[in-house]
């Protein structure tokens, strides 16, 4: 090694001291490694609950449910409450779960549910509002619903009650047959 040096016309440099340069770069190059391996899993963990949601919200049972829960919601009554299913609220109550988790990226969220997010809560925030004055005003139900709609609510959208009746009206002619996501 110091043939080397003097041959480069370098100092003399000692082989422990590049031996120990090589594994402060090797060390650094499997941490970069091991962060963008992380990165990759988040994404692609985001991808697959994305698709998995996706799947859900389209299925047939699912549509099936929004046309029955529009159905109820559209003239709600609160001494029909007990009667109102609660499989659309807490597929989006999911949906707020796993976004608070960082399992959900806010842009995925916005492009497939963000539309339905802020009206399904707008039309259901009478049927919330009951259950929770029911459980002693307990805000803690369907909190993550609530969460993801405002946030993927666009700022100047106006969601007033005439859109909401036309958002149910559209919800209740779904098809009950699942779309593309099978």
């Amino acid at each position: 090694m110091n043939d080397l040096c003097n041959f480069l016309g370098l100092p003399t440099v000692d082989a422990t001291m590049i031996l120990a340069l090589a594994t402060v770069a090797l060390a650094c190059g499997t941490f970069w490694l091991a962060v963008e391996a992380r990165q990759s899993s988040y994404r692609q963990i985001g991808v697959q609950t994305w698709l998995e949601f996706l799947k859900r919200f389209d299925s047939g049972d699912m549509r099936s449910e929004r046309k029955g829960l529009a159905k109820q919601l559209k003239k709600y009554d609160p001494k029909k409450h007990d009667e109102i299913s609660e499989v659309v609220l807490l597929l989006f109550e999911d949906v707020g779960i796993a976004y608070k988790l960082g399992c959900l990226s806010k842009e995925l969220a916005y492009e497939s549910f963000g539309f339905y997010l802020s009206r399904w809560w707008s039309a259901a925030k009478p049927y919330v509002d009951e259950e929770r004055r029911r459980h002693g005003d307990d805000k803690t139900l369907f909190e993550n619903f609530e969460r993801i709609a405002v946030l993927m609510r666009l700022d100047r959208e106006t969601i007033d009650e005439p859109e909401v009746q036309r958002f149910l009206d559209d919800e209740i002619r779904l098809s009950p047959e699942a779309s593309q996501w099978k």
